[in-house]
């Protein structure tokens, strides 16, 4: 499930649609981004850090003057532990 979930996040699904298209809860998708970004597959990013530079969202997202409630994460270089 975590391996579909990180594809889709790949594709720029959000949480809100991820649960839809998997048809699971919200709280199991947000839990899901918990356990990818422990396990360095995603990692949030925080609003007007320098991090928002290299973020996905730059060109849609205002930045640190936006007021935004949630979290949101960018995919992370390729782990090459990660298949060990």
């Amino acid at each position: 499930m975590l391996e579909r979930i990180l594809e889709l996040i790949k594709e720029g699904k959000g949480v809100d649609e991820i649960a839809r298209e998997l048809s699971i809860p919200r709280e199991e998708v947000e839990g899901a981004f918990s356990v990818l970004e422990s396990m360095g597959y995603v990692e949030r990013v925080e609003l007007g850090s320098s991090a928002c530079e290299s973020c996905p969202l730059k060109s849609v997202c205002p930045g640190s003057c936006f007021r935004f409630k949630g979290k949101v994460y960018t995919v992370t270089e390729f782990r090459v532990d990660a298949q060990k």
